[in-house]
């Protein structure tokens, strides 16, 4: 550029070119302030909309770098003295200069991407940022987002290269809004062009629309960037990068345990609706989150669907969407916000064709009153118990009238599956290895299905045995292609949940995937279907990585909370680990994540009896279970266990059971403390060829 002057700024020396004529310019203000001042060369081109510029300025967002001039040609921004963070990370850009306007050294190598700095290797970097001045970064940089966000200006921008370290503390600096008018040979039209430093969130990626949630994504993955000391997504190329971002994939190992990494996580989910907002984010990170108080969300209102003799089962009705909104208070100044959520629910027509349905939901339920067995309160499990021998010749139970808990569903392998009448205690014969079968807590009913269904029928089917009545009867559920292998019951005992996957191919192999899940009102014998989008995420991370990631590692077995309203599942996280998501059932909107915890584990109940603690497994690099508290995810105990070991659920509340390999061809149904320390043995069974062992236990 030849010219000395622009727009009255004179200028001294240039920091960055781009494509189309855009330059950046160290300059000196009519008052001999140092400014910089980005300059449009073929403004026919690529120019600034001087409207959203306006906005920009009257919003001043805090922590932001101020915009003080533009014209049709040009844009004034304040300089901040010191680099960007990506030049703090890699030594290549600090050579260079920070490649954007507003602070650091000149720098002349052109851009190909117009507003990016580039870099010559992320993974060259160095520099981490860790402890306060880490979370002094972020605090710094959400705040700026978030005022921008206050403004109405999203998205803004946010990256490693617009960061600038100021003596005051990190500065923003806000994308400039532009207008393009007219494309000539000079101006790069590709549709990404991703540089080491470069982010993209998933939305993006695909196509989708682009907004605050974008900047939360872009924060986080800044945030991870810093942290890391290079690129949190980098190692496998322009392609695995490119792939990783759109899975929000993000390595956080250098983060500890702790809330800047759960809420990083949550940050970069792949669904923009499921992410904080940048002033929860930054709540969250000022350990104000007990200031964020959400309105009721309201669900969509469902309504019947018609079906004619032989439509399929499992038919969507539709889905609403409400906007979620949220008050945040904090320091006695409330702040009214507009979150990005959306909820959703479908509800899905779930009966068999015909009227036969409707008749059976209209059949009269015969009263009376069902009294669960009461135990009296112990210390701890009795040291032992009277033998009880098992049908089928699989061995023996110990039982003892103080056990917290009774056997009422066991099979080993292929055998047959045997439920328990509570009323006698006598164990009977419900059908082959296929069939699923488990008490309700309260052991009135004993629920159960053929996971084969489409050997022996058009659709699956889940029975019900009402022990106080002596009724049988049926609940029509899933047709194909959609099946089940799990389910789980409310502590009330009204309500049952089944896990619906269905077959797709992923290389040359039919593989599993999570489709949602069916809520089973016991009463009422009505069944209605929650989509999720838990397999389809699995399915693109599987496709994405070339099957490094296994769908079988990342099947959502779903499962009641405590509370009865909110359902529970594993989730593939950013990292490629596994984690819990909580949803909220009627919706299947999510409203937690917790990436730290492992997954779910066991057939049973994984909660504790006071709902207050739950266990994963996959949490630790050794053979070992972990307990965590309920209401913060805080670790409790990191438990033991065996090469082999099965978890199977909760005794007490300071005490697990499990399913561990004994000697030979035998196994041992035991309870351990948190120590791993056998206190009891609940069963031994007999396990040649080291089997598939399923023991459900019923509370009470």
């Amino acid at each position: 550029m030849n010219a000395r002057a622009v727009g009255g700024y004179r200028l001294a020396g240039t920091l960055h070119t781009g494509c189309c004529g855009v330059s950046h310019h160290l300059a000196t203000s009519p008052s001999g302030r140092t400014v910089v001042v980005r300059h449009y060369g073929r403004p026919a081109e690529r120019r600034p909309d001087l409207a959203r510029l306006a906005r920009l300025r009257e919003a001043a967002p805090v922590g932001a770098v101020a915009v003080l001039d533009a014209g049709p040609d040009h844009v004034v921004t304040e300089y901040v003295e010191g680099g960007s963070l990506l030049a703090r990370l890699t030594p290549a850009a600090a050579a260079g200069g920070p490649g954007e306007s507003g602070g650091g050294a000149a720098r002349t190598r052109p851009d190909p991407a117009a507003d990016g700095p580039g870099d010559a290797d992320s993974d060259a970097g160095s520099g981490a940022v860790e402890g306060a001045a880490l979370r002094r970064l972020a605090i710094g940089t959400v705040t700026a987002v978030a005022a921008a966000h206050r403004a109405g200006l999203a998205p803004v921008g946010i990256r490693p290269s617009r960061v600038l370290l100021g003596p005051d503390g990190p500065r923003l600096l806000c994308a400039v809004p532009e207008v393009h008018d007219v494309l000539s040979g000079g101006h790069d039209t590709s549709p990404i062009d991703l540089e080491p430093g470069d982010l993209f969130a998933p939305e993006r990626t695909r196509g989708g629309e682009l907004g605050p949630a974008t900047d939360v994504w872009a924060w986080a993955a800044t945030v991870a960037y810093a942290a890391a000391g290079r690129d949190p997504f980098g190692g496998d190329g322009f392609g695995g990068r490119l792939a990783r971002m759109a899975e929000g994939a993000a390595s956080l190992a250098a983060l500890p345990q702790g809330p800047l990494r759960e809420l990083l996580a949550d940050c970069l989910a792949v669904d923009p609706e499921v992410r904080p907002t940048a002033e929860q984010a930054l709540l969250r990170l000022i350990e104000e989150t007990v200031l964020v108080v959400p309105r009721p969300v309201p669900g969509p209102v469902p309504g019947p669907v018609p079906q004619s003799a032989g439509a399929s089962a499992v038919e969507a009705a539709g889905a609403g969407r409400k906007r979620r909104r949220g008050v945040v208070a904090a320091a006695g100044v409330v702040i009214a916000l507009v979150a990005g959520g959306v909820s959703a629910g479908v509800t899905l027509a779930v009966g068999e064709p015909g009227a036969g349905a409707a008749r059976v939901a209209q059949q009269a339920r015969p009263g009376g009153t069902w009294t669960p067995r009461a135990v009296a309160p112990a210390d701890g499990p009795p040291a032992e118990g009277a033998e009880v021998p098992l049908p089928g010749g699989l061995g023996v139970a110990y039982e003892h009238p103080g056990d917290r808990v009774r056997l009422t569903s066991v099979r080993v392998g292929e055998s047959r599956r045997y439920t328990r009448d509570p009323r006698t205690g006598r164990f009977g014969d419900a059908g082959p290895h296929t069939v699923v079968a488990e008490a309700s807590p309260d052991g009135r009913y004993t629920a159960s299905f053929n996971t084969l269904y489409a050997a022996a029928g058009d659709h699956l089917a889940v029975w019900f045995a009402d022990h106080l009545t002596g009724e049988r009867f049926s609940v029509p559920v899933l047709r194909p292609p959609y099946q089940s292998v799990g389910l789980s019951w409310s502590r009330r005992g009204d309500r049952l949940l089944l896990s619906v996957q269905r077959f797709e191919k992923v290389g040359e192999e039919n593989q599993p995937f999570s489709a949602g899940y069916v809520i089973i009102d016991v009463a009422a014998r009505s069944a209605r279907f929650v989509p999720t989008g838990d397999g389809a995420e699995v399915r693109q991370a599987a496709l994405a990585t070339g099957g490094k990631v296994n769908p079988l590692s990342f099947y959502a077995e779903y499962r009641w909370m405590p509370d009865g309203r909110s359902v529970i599942s594993r989730y593939l996280t950013a990292e490629w680990g596994q984690g819990v998501r909580v949803r909220d059932a009627e919706s299947g909107r999510v409203t937690r994540m917790m990436h730290w915890v492992g997954h779910v584990v066991g057939a049973a109940d994984m909660f504790s009896p006071s709902g207050g603690r739950f266990v994963t497994s996959g949490c630790a690099k050794r053979f070992a279970a972990c307990v965590w508290t309920a209401a913060g995810g805080a670790r409790v105990a990191t438990v033991p266990t065996r090469k082999g070991a099965g978890m199977v659920g909760w005794y007490d509340e300071e005490h697990l059971i499990q399913v561990v390999p004994g000697d030979g061809d035998r196994s041992e149904v035991v309870v351990t403390d948190f120590a791993g320390e056998v206190v009891r043995v609940l069963a031994e069974l007999r396990t040649p060829g080291e089997p598939l062992v399923d023991v459900r236990y019923t509370r009470g």
